[in-house]
C-alpha cells in the first residue's frame, strides 16, 4: 500500500504542472510582434500577421490573417493611421480589444517641404505614423502593451509588467550604444538620404536631418524630371550616401547616385521585416546604425 502510494506520488510530481491557457495576440506589424513577444513571455501566442517582406503601407489583412484575429483577445495595430482599414477593423471584431500602441506616443509631422513622401495618405502636413523607428518611442510601446496584455490577462499582470521594465532596461542600453555609434559621424554628414519618408523619428532622437527623395524604391515611377530634381537635391546637400531600402530600385538608384557623385549605401530596413536579416526592434536599430555609421562615420 505504501509502495503503491509512493509511486502515485513519484508519478504525480514527475508530471509538469498545468500552464495557463496561453493568451491569444494578433499585430499588425512585425516590430509590434516583436515587442508583444518580448513582454508577454510564455503566456502569449503571438500571431505576426505582416511576416517577412511585406510593405506595411500597402498591407490589409487576409482571410487566413481574419481567422487568427477572431482566435485573439487583444489585436496591436500601430496607430497614428498607418492602417487605414482600422475603421472596417474594429467594426469586424468586437470581440478583441484593438490597441493602437502608437496614440500616446508624440507624434512628428511629415515636413511641407520634403521632396518626396512615401504615400498619399502620409504627404506633407500629415502625423508621420513612423514612430517605431524611435528607441525611446518603442520603450513607451511595451508599457502600453504590457498594459493591454494585463487587462485581457489580469492573472499574468505582474508578469507582464516585469517583462516591460527588463525590455525597457534592454532598450535604455540599445540607445547608449546606438548614440556612442552614430557619435562617429560628423555633425555635417548627419543626413540620411533615403526613398521612404520613414525616419522622422530615429533622426530626431539621434540629431539627423532625413532629406527623402523619388527615384530610390521599384514602387516609384519618376519622370526625368523628377529625377532631375532628386540629383540636384542630393547635390544641394552635400552628403556622401544615399540609403536606399530592402527591394531598392537598384538601376535607378546607382544612375542618381553616379550623376549625383554620391555612394549607394547598404539598404537600411524601415519596418523591421526584411527578409534574409534577424528580425526583431534591436536588430533593425542595430542594421541601420551599423549601416550609417559605416558610410557617413569619420574616415
Amino acid at each position: 500500500m505504501i509502495r503503491s502510494s509512493i509511486a502515485l506520488l513519484s508519478l504525480f510530481l514527475a508530471v509538469p504542472p498545468l500552464r495557463a491557457a496561453e493568451l491569444q495576440v494578433s499585430a499588425l506589424h512585425p516590430l509590434l510582434a516583436d515587442v508583444a513577444r518580448q513582454v508577454g513571455g510564455n503566456r502569449v501566442i503571438v500571431h505576426d500577421l505582416m511576416g517577412a517582406g511585406t510593405n506595411a503601407h500597402r498591407y490589409e489583412p487576409r482571410p487566413a490573417d481574419l481567422k487568427k484575429m477572431q482566435d485573439s483577445k487583444v489585436i496591436l495595430a500601430a496607430g497614428k493611421n498607418m492602417e487605414s482599414y482600422l475603421g472596417r477593423l474594429k467594426d469586424t471584431m468586437k470581440h478583441a480589444n484593438i490597441v493602437e500602441v502608437g496614440r500616446t506616443i508624440p507624434s512628428l509631422t511629415v515636413g511641407k517641404d520634403v521632396v518626396y513622401t512615401c504615400c498619399p495618405q502620409h504627404g506633407a502636413g500629415a502625423i508621420d505614423p513612423h514612430w517605431w523607428h524611435g528607441v525611446e518611442n518603442m520603450r513607451r510601446a511595451s508599457r502600453v502593451i504590457a498594459d493591454s496584455l494585463s487587462t485581457a490577462d489580469p492573472e499574468g499582470k505582474a508578469v507582464y509588467q516585469a517583462n516591460a521594465t527588463a525590455y525597457g532596461q534592454k532598450l535604455e542600453q540599445l540607445k547608449r550604444w546606438a548614440k556612442t555609434e552614430l557619435a562617429k559621424v560628423p555633425r555635417e554628414q548627419r543626413k540620411l538620404v533615403t526613398a521612404h519618408n520613414a525616419f522622422a523619428y530615429f533622426a530626431k532622437e539621434f540629431g539627423f536631418e532625413v532629406i527623402a527623395v523619388a527615384g530610390l524604391t521599384n514602387e516609384q515611377n519618376n519622370t526625368p524630371q523628377e529625377l532631375a530634381k532628386t540629383i540636384e537635391s542630393i547635390k544641394k546637400a552635400g552628403v556622401r550616401a544615399v540609403f536606399p531600402e530592402e527591394g531598392y530600385n537598384e538601376k535607378t538608384v546607382r544612375s542618381i547616385a553616379k550623376t549625383a557623385g554620391v555612394t549607394v549605401a547598404e539598404p537600411l530596413i524601415s519596418d523591421g521585416n526584411a527578409p534574409g536579416h534577424d528580425t526583431g526592434f534591436e536588430a533593425m536599430i542595430r542594421h541601420n546604425v551599423r549601416v550609417i555609421t559605416t558610410v557617413l562615420g569619420s574616415k
